[in-house]
Order: structure tokens, then sequence, then C-alpha cells
């Protein structure tokens, strides 16, 4: 049975599978199940029920579509944790990220020049998810290089170069809880939209000792082909190393070879977006 069968039976189960505009009400609950994995590492009907404000019932059913599914997995407990099934697509989705394959020679390129950890970067609900990373910059254990990871964008400048070019992406942002990371870590409101604004007029944005102490990095944007609303934000690229090579002597040279490397895929992307591709 597919999986909007399963939930479709789930919803029938519930009480009666209810049709929205553009498909089915089970599987709308399905993806609201879903979100609330992000915050919980395990959930129960009772849980899911309250957060989603339906009946354990439905909950319950829907829960157990998606572990049959495979989305989900339940423990001897009878709770549900995500699938590594997930990771599965996840890992597909990366392989075919049309923006990934464009970026990457670029990104080659821009760390054979700069010695430093570059980094490609997409929105992600406030935070950034670095979904391809070139080269280690000699970067010490506090530096995470792994691919996937999830950090909060008010503290990154990939985060911030993306939220100072789209105003969606600035109100996610926003909306994170803001921690301190380090001593430097800027959290106030007003000093942020000061960062962004300067950003917006010099086309990058850097990040000082924010996320771990001695590391920063330089951002900038990657554009989508304006529209009526202007153009979108499509990604970043970064570069990220310690202080004194990022932000030291040298650090004129690192901004501009990051702007032009984030034109550059800005440019192709346009390319391969065009009717004649």
């Amino acid at each position: 049975m597919s999986i909007p069968a399963q939930l479709a039976t789930a919803a029938a189960h519930a009480g009666g599978a209810e049709l929205e505009p553009g498909g089915l009400r089970s599987v709308s609950i399905a993806t609201q199940v879903l979100h609330c994995f992000i915050e919980h590492p395990e959930l129960g009907p009772t849980h899911v029920a309250r957060e989603l404000g339906v009946a354990k019932s439905t909950a319950f059913h829907a829960l157990a579509a998606l572990a049959a599914a495979g989305l989900l997995d339940r423990s001897a407990a009878g709770r549900y944790r995500l699938s590594l099934n997930l990771f599965h697509y996840g890992q597909l989705a990366l392989d075919r990220l049309p923006l990934r394959a464009i970026a990457r020679p670029i990104m080659v390129e821009l760390n054979d020049s700069l010695r430093l950890m570059v980094q490609l970067g997409l929105p992600a609900n406030g935070h950034v998810i670095y979904v391809e990373r070139v080269g280690n910059g000699g970067l010490g254990p506090l530096v995470s290089g792994e691919v996937m990871r999830r950090v909060p964008g008010y503290a990154s400048s990939a985060g911030r170069a993306m939220a100072a070019f789209d105003p969606a992406i600035a109100r996610a942002t926003a909306q994170v809880p803001r921690l301190k990371h380090t001593p430097f870590t800027v959290t106030d409101s007003v000093r942020l939209e000061r960062i962004l604004q300067t950003a917006r007029t010099n086309g990058w944005v850097s990040s000082r000792e924010e996320s771990a102490l001695g590391y920063s990095s330089v951002a900038a944007p990657i554009l989508t082909p304006a529209n009526a609303a202007g153009p979108r934000v499509a990604g970043a690229i970064s570069a990220v190393g310690r202080t004194t090579l990022v932000a030291g002597p040298r650090k004129d040279f690192v901004v501009a070879s990051v702007r032009r490397a984030a034109q550059q895929v800005t440019r192709l992307l346009a390319q391969s977006t065009s009717p004649e591709h």
C-alpha cells in the first residue's frame, strides 16, 4: 500500500478521511506529525494529539501509518522516533540538488585560493543547513566539518547573508531563540538588524568568533533570478577558519574572493534555469 493510501486508511480509522482542496486531510496531519519530531526525539500519541489539537485516536493512527510506511520507528514502550529511512531520503535530495552540483567546482577553486573551509549553506526555518563543504583549513575540533549540520542563522555568516537579502528568511531567523555560544555571539535584535542592513549595502557579512572562540567566517548570498518581488536567496557561500586568517591582514582578499564565488554561482544558477536550458 502506498504512503498516501496508508495515511488515508489511518484517517478513516480515526473517523473518516475528510477531503481538503488539493489532497487528503490525513496527508496534512501526517506532515504535521513529522514536524513535531523536529523538537522532540521521541513522542507518543498523547503528546502529538495535544501539540496538534487533534483527537488521540487520530494521532495514534497517523503515527502507526507513518511507522508502517517506514518513516517512523516504534519503540517497545509504544513511543515513536524518526526512522533512518528519512536519512536515506535526505541523502537522495542532497545528491540531486542542482545548486550543489553547480557550486562545488567553484567552491573547490575558492578553497584552493584561500586555504579555508568553504561551505554551501541553505536556509531552513531560521537555521542554516550546510549541504556541501570543501577542505578543512586547519580547523580544530570545535568547528565541525560535518555536511548536513544545522546551525542557527543569527550567529552564522551564511545565515546572516541569506537573511539580509530575503525578508522571509529574515523573519524566520528572528524567531529562532538566541543563545550565547561564546561571549561574542550577537543576540540583541537591534544590533542584528544593523548587521543585516550593512550586509545589504556591502553584499557580504561576517561572523567573528560567535560560534566558536578563535574561528570566524565571511559569507555572501547566492541569489535566484529576479521576479516581480525582486531577487530571492537560494543559499550562501561562506569561508571559515581561524580568525587571524579570516579577519586579519588578508580580510579584504577573503571578502572579495567569497563575493566573487557567490556571484559566479548566482550567474550559473540563472543560466541553468533559463528557458533555453
